[in-house]
């Protein structure tokens, strides 16, 4: 709930099973998206608005929206989602009513407390909701974290993000001094004996934490 006179208010905001009471002024004022969403809605002349937010699965996230409009002078350090989903439906009701700050909120948190357990989860949010940015600065932490990297080329699940997997290859051979101008460069004919074995590597099963 948005404040604390239930009957003062004027919409309703629905999602997860949850209803978020609010007043259409503030909705307005912080985005053109919701005065646009809310006038249509208006057009019937209802005097309570409901807004069903049908892809919102968190409640948590239009909690933290309506924290963000209500109480402008908070920060990113207060925000705390309870799970890499919640903190997504924060992105997508940021982006979908164009609330700068709340889309603050949740991409510091992505680069939050890192770990090889979240980094290629975090890495496809960024890919999802085009945030370049963040996900530049998070592939700076891992290729400054060989063991980190080495535990993120061995997930399975990076060939689910392709974009991600060759980005990481690019920055990898930058840093091994392979520029663009070896590109062109003649790859040898030489071939490896037929029965070369790769060299086999073990890796722990404990989460490696990404330093910041």
């Amino acid at each position: 709930m948005a404040c604390g006179l239930t009957e003062l208010c004027d919409v309703e905001l629905i999602a997860g099973g949850s209803t978020f009471y609010a007043h259409r002024p503030a909705l307005a004022a912080v985005s053109p998206s919701f005065r646009e969403c809310l006038v249509q809605l208006s057009a019937d002349g209802q005097r309570k608005l409901v807004l069903t937010l049908g892809d919102i699965a968190h409640p948590e996230a239009v909690q933290a929206m309506l924290d963000c409009i209500y109480k402008p002078t908070g920060t990113a350090a207060s925000y705390c989602p309870s799970c890499e989903e919640a903190n997504s439906d924060v992105l997508r009701l940021a982006q979908r009513f164009q609330i700068l700050p709340l889309q603050e909120w949740a991409s510091q948190w992505l680069m939050s407390n890192l770990s090889t357990n979240n980094v290629l989860q975090r890495l496809a949010a960024c890919e999802e909701f085009g945030l370049s940015d963040v996900r530049d600065k998070i592939l700076q932490h891992i290729t400054g974290n060989p063991p980190a990297l080495f535990a993120l080329a061995q997930d399975p699940e990076i060939v689910k993000v392709p974009v991600v997997l060759q980005d990481l290859l690019v920055r990898v051979l930058r840093l091994l001094g392979c520029g663009e101008e070896s590109a062109s460069e003649p790859v040898s004919a030489t071939a490896a004996p037929a029965n070369a074995q790769p060299p086999t590597r073990r890796l722990g099963t404990k989460s490696s934490r990404l330093s910041a």
